[in-house]
């Protein structure tokens, strides 16, 4: 509980006040505990080792492991490294709605196969749809240096310099957390660094 009520007041202090273009709301290097505020483990096996944050499935989960960002990402730069140690792996960003606890935005990544998209998730009104893809020209990449965007009715994706774009009307509407979920499978890690959220 006071975990949530400080997740709450963080949300509200940051709705109240402006921001300004640019300004830092979390930076997580994964060098040492503990997590930093804004961010939370959601899913999975967590643990900061070798100076990254170290992720891995949970049996009775089902679900891959999870870095929840508790800060809404409406109007924000988000970006990231992370890597993955075994193949087969995959990769979903998901943004919720601020009013509701279903997908808003996704995309996905195929580490393996250099693919990724954005991805339009179902709703009441719209069937769900793929909107952009994109493939990586470089497929022995270690850590894959992301940035994702925000702004409005529009989304990019830049994974190792390589940007997609994406704008539909669902899209530009007030959002919720966002998660980081990677792995796949029993044992797959998934490793995450230098976590950084900005204003626009």
């Amino acid at each position: 509980m006071k975990r949530i009520a400080l997740d709450l007041l963080l949300i509200c202090i940051i709705l109240h006040f402006p921001l300004q273009a640019g300004e830092v709301l979390i930076f997580e290097d994964g060098k040492s505990e503990p997590l930093t505020k804004g961010l939370e483990f959601h899913h999975g096996s967590w643990k900061f080792a070798d100076g990254v944050l170290v992720g891995e499935k949970v049996p009775t989960e089902k679900h891959l492991a999870t870095v929840k960002g508790v800060i809404p990402f409406d109007r924000m730069k988000l970006e990231w490294k992370m890597k993955f140690v075994q193949t087969n792996q995959t990769f979903l960003f998901v943004t919720w709605p601020a009013t509701s606890n279903t997908h808003a935005m996704d995309f996905t990544f195929a580490p393996d196969k250099g693919q990724f998209a954005i991805v339009r998730p179902k709703s009441k009104d719209k069937a769900k749809a793929i909107l952009v893809e994109g493939r990586l020209k470089n497929l022995n990449t270690e850590w894959h240096a992301i940035i994702c965007i925000h702004d409005g009715p529009s989304m990019s994706v830049t994974i190792d310099g390589e940007t997609i774009t994406a704008s539909d009307e669902s899209f530009n509407r007030p959002m919720g957390p966002f998660y980081l979920n990677g792995g796949g499978f029993n044992g797959a890690k998934f490793l995450l660094k230098d976590i950084r959220l900005s204003a626009l």
